[in-house]
């Protein structure tokens, strides 16, 4: 056989692939049947050398490398049969990679198609050939029919999950929808109710239209709102009632003929029907030795104040001045702050209340009672109760200023010798007495027998020491005086004619002055 290739143009016949080398244990040549030429058309060996028919093959240096014989040992070219360069076309080296020779038996000559080399490329020499990847694998390139249908399972999943959600956020967002609307329903239903509220109360957009009335006698507040219901002045009676309440009204109005209007609010209405405040400021005078009752009935005169009101506060308001704070708790007591008013001349608004105008009469007082005042009752062994009493009854018996120091020390002796004097015998402590029981007002007649024997606490005829407190409110000058007396021996003292104070040391001696004042005033 010739060793030389023969060089064909035409692109359909190819060069004959070099048979891979395989191991010295080999089939033997003459075992393998080999395919008719006829039988298969040959690839064109265009531009690439045709192995030899003969022997080995080899490719021509200039054509192909060979490849290298230290990976696996050739096989001597008598045992292969050649295959016919006519029988069947030749793989491309280039293309596909070969598979080693070393691990399979070789495919006959006449059965496998060789591919066409292509623009002479080279051939690349064989490795050895590795067991192929997981990857590499045709179930890795074709997946099966359960790998497949995995990704559209899943992608049905993802479909129904979104579908899902999207359902439950449209739900979502109907519930929010219905819950705004109800919301702004409620707002608006609550609106239009606290207009109308609003408006009823406060009166801002209503009828100027004046409609006369009548208030009936001992009428109360939810009368008087269902008058002014009926009478189309406000729509809502029992809020009326309820905001009276509220305003603590004490529920008393003036019986009579009103004209009102729609346009008024509650508050309007209410101030109608009651006594109109008095407007401005008044000067007022109380004189030296008033009692409560007294000072009471002024203040009333000038329409400042309610003597109800008055007895409440002077007996129960909490004041806070240092000497309210001290005064002894006697059930005995009449009037609480008895003493602590302090006659003098003040400027009071006509509106004014009664706290107001007594807490301006403390105050007054607070500023006549130094601390001096104080460390000398401290000193005297007496409180500033004491001190005060003692001070009302030298306004009381005192007949003239000039009297004031020994009526003074009248009382101080008597309480500093309780063995021979226990009980101090004014008569002006009785008609105190007298005086409470009648109203505040002092009664005409008095006889000596009342005088001595009238049943009070406040008798001094009858009862030992001092009385439960003072009987009218002292001035500064019966104050000091009952704090400095003058020094003297006096035990007695009788109030003639014109003012005149007769003093005495002993009963004897008393008991003629007295004689002599009723020859006085029979005369």
């Amino acid at each position: 056989m010739e060793n030389n290739i023969p060089e064909n143009r035409n692109p359909q016949n190819q060069a004959p692939r070099p048979a891979a080398p395989r191991p010295a244990a080999q089939r033997p040549a003459a075992s393998t049947p080999q395919r008719p030429a006829a039988s298969a058309p040959q690839r064109p060996a265009a531009n690439a050398p045709q192995r030899p028919a003969a022997s080995a093959p080899q490719r021509p240096a200039a054509s192909a490398p060979q490849r290298p014989a230290s990976n696996a040992p050739q096989r001597p070219a008598a045992n292969v049969p050649q295959r016919p360069a006519a029988s069947a076309p030749q793989r491309p080296a280039a293309n596909a990679p070969q598979r080693p020779a070393a691990n399979s038996p070789q495919r006959p000559a006449a059965s496998s198609a060789q591919r066409p080399i292509q623009n002479n490329a080279p051939i690349k020499p064989i490795q050895p050939s590795m067991p192929p990847k997981a990857s590499d694998t045709p179930e890795a390139e074709n997946p099966t029919q359960s790998t497949a249908s995995a990704p559209a399972k899943e992608g049905a999943k993802k479909k129904t999950t979104l579908s899902k959600a999207g359902a439950e956020m449209m739900s979502s967002a109907v519930k929010a929808l219905i819950y705004i609307a109800a919301v702004f329903v409620v707002a608006i239903f609550l609106s239009i109710i606290i207009i109308r509220v609003g408006n009823d109360v406060f009166a801002l957009v209503k009828s100027d239209e004046v409609i006369d009335i009548t208030i009936p006698e001992e009428a109360k507040l939810s009368d008087v709102a269902n008058i002014l219901h009926e009478n189309s002045i406000i729509s809502f009676p029992g809020l009326f009632t309820m905001y009276g309440n509220m305003k603590k009204d004490n529920g008393v109005f003036i019986a009579g003929d009103y004209s009102v209007s729609p346009a008024m609010s509650y508050d309007d209405l209410r101030a109608a029907f009651k006594p109109q405040p008095v407007t401005g400021t008044s000067w007022i005078t109380i004189p030296e030795g008033y009692t409560v009752d007294e000072f009471i009935a002024l203040m009333e005169s000038y329409g400042i104040g309610e003597r109800e009101k008055y007895i409440d506060v002077i007996n129960n308001y909490e004041f806070d001045y240092w000497f309210v704070k001290e005064i002894p708790e006697d059930p005995n007591r009449h009037y609480r702050l008895e003493g602590y008013l302090f006659p003098d001349t003040y400027e009071f608004y006509n509106s004014s209340s009664e706290v107001t105008v007594i807490n301006k009469l403390l105050a007054r007082f607070e500023e006549v009672f130094v601390d001096a005042y104080r460390e000398k009752a401290a000193e005297l062994g007496m409180s500033v109760d004491d001190i005060i009493t003692i001070a009302s009854l030298i306004e009381k018996e005192a007949g003239t200023a000039a009297d004031y120091r020994y009526v003074s020390s009248v009382f101080h002796n008597r309480l500093n010798n309780p063995g021979r004097f226990p009980k101090l015998e004014s008569d002006a402590t009785t008609v105190y007495a007298l005086q409470l029981d009648n109203d505040g007002v002092r009664p005409e007649d008095i006889s000596a027998d009342q005088i001595r024997n009238y049943d009070s606490p406040y008798n001094s005829y009858k009862n030992s020491g001092l009385i439960p407190g003072a009987i009218a409110n002292p001035s500064a000058s019966a104050i000091r005086y009952a704090l400095y007396p003058t020094e003297s021996n006096y035990f007695f003292f009788v109030a003639g004619p014109g003012g005149k104070t007769y003093f005495a040391s002993s009963q004897a001696e008393h008991d003629q002055n007295i004689a002599m004042v009723k020859k006085q005033m029979e005369q």
